[in-house]
């Protein structure tokens, strides 16, 4: 198992390493204007307010209210370590603003896409997907591991966190904020990011196998 994690992560660090060369070379490219019109073109209905919901838990107000009121939680059911993780989360988000300022990659503008939603900052790796992927990551796990937390919050927890993972990419595409590769750089640095929050997460005695 931990030999696939090695080759899991060091197979993420190589994409990571190429993607970012490559939006470098090709700031807008083929493959980003194809799949935004892909997305965009959709005409069957009109999408803007559940994508926009979707991508609510990445805002600047739904991001930090969900995760106080994550931890709160479970601060009041007694999970006090699970509480500290969570609000840990703003750690990889903090990371990951120096991260786009580095690389300084443009959003889309109007001249290559719909934009409905503006933003100033720049666009690679999505904040949303990495925050999403650390975040919804992290509770997913927790519904998975505490068998002790009641069947229907950890069925509704959970498939509610793996929802808001796979759509989010699609949300920040239909509404202008990203290109594709954006996207796939914040699933790409968001496993990073999770991986090391769950690492030292399972290093918890009550996670040890004899």
């Amino acid at each position: 198992m931990t030999k696939h994690l090695i080759a899991f992560y060091a197979l993420v660090v190589v994409s990571i390493i190429g993607l970012t060369f490559f939006v470098e070379i090709y700031p807008i490219s083929s493959f980003d204007l194809h799949m935004t019109q892909e997305i965009q073109e959709q005409r069957a209905w009109d999408l803007t307010r559940p994508m926009k919901f979707i991508s609510f838990f990445g805002d600047s107000v739904g991001a930090p209210l969900s995760v106080i009121i994550a931890s709160l939680l479970f601060f009041s059911t007694y999970r006090q370590r699970e509480a500290w993780f969570t609000l840990a989360v703003i750690i990889p988000a903090l990371f990951n603003m120096l991260v786009k300022l580095f690389i300084h990659r443009p959003r889309p503008t109007l001249e290559d896409a719909k934009i409905l939603l503006k933003f100033t900052q720049t666009g690679f790796p999505s904040g949303h997907v990495a925050h999403y992927v650390v975040f919804f990551g992290f509770l997913l796990t927790v519904m998975i591991v505490e068998k002790n937390i009641s069947l229907f919050w950890r069925y509704f927890v959970g498939i509610f966190s793996a929802f808001l993972i796979l759509t989010v990419s699609i949300s920040r595409i239909y509404l202008g904020a990203h290109w594709a590769t954006d996207v796939i750089g914040g699933y790409l640095f968001g496993f990073v990011y999770l991986g090391i929050l769950l690492y030292f997460f399972f290093k918890d005695p009550k996670f040890k196998r004899s």
